[in-house]
């Protein structure tokens, strides 16, 4: 008869981790794409029920979507998706243009130093972007994909990460998916965005030759239009 080898500590806490890891993947990607809608609530029992997941690790991290933004807890109440508005999207979008430009910044001042490896990474996740074939482009009709949105994330925190800093990278990516998720409300296809696609390679070059002015000057641009173009398209929005 064989022995049964019953999981260590560590084994045990490892596949806990790995799954509450998994949970929050799966719900943050399904609250950017909207599956689950603004607003919804989200009740446990049924979460669990349609994610084939416990208890613990779902509320786990509903709690870490909650500390980025993306879920509201309710005293008494449990967890909802966290609303939009046209006065979050206005806040988010300022935001992410003060907390990028301050990261690009800092990734100038320490750039060339050996551990950020910042060239190397950002041909990288430039030449990913173009393999996929997930640039925007004016004529295109298809959806903003979650496979687009993860290249072109990449795309820009890896512009940025040579920062150094993990607090503001740790900013950085938490408005980015909130700007994110009224991207997807707003633009119904990657056709609207065709007209600043183009943007990250000059970025990237800019950043190749230690341009820093040439950079933030492009990186200002491109967020710019690129919040105008959802403020102009998200729904109930005013004139802008």
């Amino acid at each position: 008869m064989g022995h049964l080898h019953l999981p260590t500590e560590d084994h045990v806490a490892g596949d806990a981790h790995s799954l509450g890891e998994l949970m929050l993947l799966r719900l943050r990607a399904d609250i950017l794409s909207t599956d689950l809608a603004p607003g919804s609530k989200l009740a446990l029992h049924h979460l669990a029920r349609q994610y084939g997941i416990g208890i613990t690790p779902l509320r786990d991290a509903l709690g870490q979507l909650a500390g980025d933004g993306l879920v509201v807890m309710e005293s008494q109440k449990g967890f909802r998706v966290a609303p939009v508005s046209v006065e979050e999207l206005r806040d988010v979008c300022d935001i992410r243009l003060r907390v990028e430009l301050m990261a690009l910044d800092l990734a100038f001042d320490r750039a060339d130093a050996p551990e950020t490896d910042w060239d190397r990474r950002m041909k990288q996740a430039h030449a990913t972007f173009i393999h996929l074939n997930l640039k925007a482009r004016v004529g295109e009709d298809g959806p903003i994909t979650a496979e687009w949105e993860a290249a072109h994330r990449e795309l820009h925190m890896t512009l940025l990460s040579a920062c150094a800093s993990p607090t503001l990278m740790r900013v950085c990516c938490q408005i980015h998916d909130r700007v994110h998720r009224y991207r997807r409300i707003a633009l119904p296809s990657k056709s609207y965005m065709g007209g600043i696609s183009d943007d990250h390679l000059a970025m990237s070059t800019a950043a190749y030759r230690r341009d820093r002015g040439g950079c933030q000057a492009l990186l200002e641009r491109h967020i710019a239009e690129s919040n105008q173009l959802i403020l102009e398209n998200f729904p109930g929005a005013p004139d802008v």
